[in-house]
């Protein structure tokens, strides 16, 4: 398991959810936490 993050997003509401895919998309390693089971 990873545990060396690139970016950390903390909520996964919209301005979280697309920070991190935007992230992802540009090949960082990020970590998306949501306190609740479902995101948005």
């Amino acid at each position: 398991m990873n545990t060396n993050y690139d970016v950390i997003v903390i909520g996964a509401g919209p301005g979280g959810s697309m920070a991190a895919r935007t992230a992802a998309e540009k090949g960082l390693d990020v970590l998306l936490v949501e306190k609740r089971q479902e995101i948005g």
